[in-house]
């Protein structure tokens, strides 16, 4: 379908000429729009609307009213043009909603100009824009008075649906917690969408960090939002609520209830004439049939899904589908079909810009064929593709998906099956010593050529042979005492002298760190420069540690911990005689930068970007210490 498409067949077009049935009818009309009626929405627009992203005739009108009938044009063609995945609609309708903006403005009125501006900021949102309508959306709430409460609520809402999806989700959890006040007082539409939205993050905290103790608590959210969606007969948000409960369910292994909401969700969804959220249903089914191993039935459901995402353009939900439809097809035998399918599916994700959806059917390609059906080299190309996909994953399921593929591939170039101690590290380290060894001997032992042969510089070099590889060091050339040094020292100081340097004990870091996975990735990165990690996975133990005579150089402490927390527990340490001086690391997925430099903590890092930079900061932190 396309913008010209658009129009509504078989309504009644009402003609209206004067201010006031044109803000009777726009009122109504933004009424149908909040509930999701869109198609009611556009009768009752009359001939003020011509389709999605079409400038409505406003020569009869005065600019106030005018204004208004641009902000709900604009308003309906972007949710039209979402719901019915037109290509280009939300650009035209940010041009109506812009003008709109302006105009009220000119006028002075402040709370139609963060109406418009709310509107605005959900269209940059659909585009992926997300900083850009974050701006716009705190842009909006700045021109709101204290008072209009339906309308804070609402852009409250969409800022936390920003936050989520720019993987922010306590930034997330804290928006929703303080505007609680503000949905005590709002009706079920906007009280269902707060339910929904501490579900959504729930959800995502379950699914990032491990913390299936959420999950009870998600599903009584999702109940709750879906109760007052249907007190407000907001029923498209309703069928929205009840297939996210149903994946949730799919994910705890209750399938028959699982089935029970996604009848419902469906039944809404053809009611609404809504194919996309009709095809996004039959997919979150496929997979809860495949679970189940009912395979034949799932390939039904999930190539009618595909076939309705694909004559919709919508190309990120159809890289979704078409990995489940891979999925399908591989269990089934049809192993030829499969591997074409996820190909195609990783393309159309990646088309899209969906690039954790893209990574998931490179993952499923891996899974289902990486042992047997591709090729050594298909293999490790794939998986590259699939890691540099899901770069900035910060779920937990992704992450052990990868380090299991990469176990895949390590096994495949080394044509032997993985040994039951087998260690990626330590494989990767070894992997390492061998181009290192190769470079030193046809670089006659100099480091620095043969740091050059390997495009890293000196100092890198040096530091792996000295922490890393310590039994290739007698493949360098012999480190010769200068004649003259190229310090020069002052007069009346003595002249250094070179001498061997005292054994050292490896450096021991304790890590309070309760996500396994996170406690794995660090442990096991700090491992690999020789230093030594003990893990606790709880402040109780953890402050036991730190109270006993156990020595440590560094401290690294979870902000989030079951019973102590980090901020607690690096107070306590600046507090005891024996560890006031050890430098502390506090990692938290939220900022908590200004709490940390409170209680004394040395670093405060951000996770999951913050462990990239880790090693350095240890190292620049023990140095100080020194």
């Amino acid at each position: 379908m396309t913008l010209a498409d658009s129009r509504p067949i078989g309504i009644d077009n009402l003609a209206i000429n004067s201010d006031s049935d044109a803000l009777l009818h726009c009122g109504r009309a933004a009424e149908l729009i909040f509930v999701g009626q869109f198609e009611d929405a556009r009768g009752s627009l009359g001939t003020l609307w011509r389709g999605v992203g079409v400038r409505p005739p406003l020569e009869a009108f005065s600019p106030s009213v005018a204004a208004e009938v641009l902000l709900q044009c604009g308003a309906l063609s972007g949710y039209v043009g979402s719901s019915q995945h037109l290509g280009g609609a939300q650009e035209a309708a940010k041009d109506l909603l812009s003008e709109a903006l302006r105009i009220f403005e000119t006028c002075g009125d402040s709370r139609k100009a963060a109406e418009a501006r709310y509107e605005l900021g959900i269209c940059y949102w659909r585009l992926g824009a997300l900083d850009e309508a974050q701006l716009i959306l705190a842009e909006a709430l700045k021109g709101l008075a204290e008072s209009d409460l339906e309308l804070r609520a609402k852009i409250l809402i969409r800022q936390t649906v920003v936050e989520i999806s720019a993987h922010r989700y306590y930034e997330a959890w804290e928006m929703l917690k303080q505007a609680e006040p503000v949905f005590a007082f709002a009706g079920d539409a906007l009280k269902g969408r707060w339910h929904n939205q501490k579900a959504l993050v729930l959800l995502q905290l379950i699914t990032t960090e491990s913390r299936g103790g959420y999950a009870d608590r998600a599903i009584i959210e999702f109940t709750a939002a879906i109760v007052h969606y249907e007190q407000a007969g907001h029923e498209r948000f309703c069928g929205n609520s009840q297939n996210n409960l149903a994946f949730l369910l799919y994910k705890s292994g209750r399938f028959a209830e699982a089935h029970e909401h996604l009848d419902r969700a469906r039944e809404i969804f053809v009611r609404l004439k809504d194919p996309g959220n009709v095809a996004q249903v039959d997919e979150t089914r496929a997979r809860v049939l495949t679970a189940e191993g009912r395979f034949a039935e799932a390939k039904k459901v999930v190539a009618g899904a595909v076939a309705a995402l694909r004559e919709g353009g919508e190309q990120a939900l159809l890289a979704d589908a078409l990995t489940v439809r891979g999925i399908v097809e591989s269990r089934l035998g049809a192993h030829d079909e499969s591997v074409a399918t996820l190909r195609e599916a990783t393309d159309a994700g990646e088309y899209a810009g969906a690039l954790e959806s893209a990574g998931h059917a490179a993952l499923a390609l891996l899974e289902e064929h990486g042992e047997a059906r591709l090729s050594a080299d298909e293999v490790y190309e794939t998986y590259r593709r699939a890691d540099s996909l899901l770069s900035r994953t910060q779920d937990a399921e992704d992450v052990a998906r990868l380090r299991a593929c990469a176990r895949l591939v390590i096994g495949r170039f080394a044509d032997v099956p993985l040994p039951e101690d087998f260690s990626l590290p330590r494989a990767v380290r070894e992997y390492e010593a061998r181009f290192v060894e190769q470079a030193l001997v046809e670089e006659s032992g100099s480091v620095s050529r043969a740091a050059r042969r390997l495009g890293v510089k000196h100092q890198s070099l040096a530091h792996m042979l000295q922490h890393r590889h310590k039994g290739l060091l007698s493949a360098r050339t012999p480190v010769v005492r200068r004649r003259r040094s190229i310090i020069r020292l002052s007069h009346g100081r003595d002249r250094a002298r070179y001498e061997t340097p005292p054994a050292v004990r490896p450096v021991a870091i304790l890590q309070v760190e309760d996500n396994r996975l996170v406690a794995d990735a660090v442990r096991e990165t700090l491992e690999l420069e020789g230093w030594r990690v003990q893990t606790c996975a709880d402040g109780a133990n953890g402050l036991r540690r730190l109270e006993s005579d156990d020595h440590f150089d560094l401290l690294i402490l979870d902000y989030d911990l079951p019973g102590v927390g980090g901020l607690e527990l690096a107070l306590r340490s600046k507090q005891l005689p024996h560890r006031r001086d050890t430098p502390v690391v506090l990692f938290s997925a939220s900022d908590h930068a200004a709490e940390a430099r409170l209680v004394g903590v040395d670093a405060f890092l951000k996770k999951p970007e913050g462990l990239a930079s880790l090693v350095e900061t240890i190292t620049s932190l023990l140095a100080c210490a020194d």
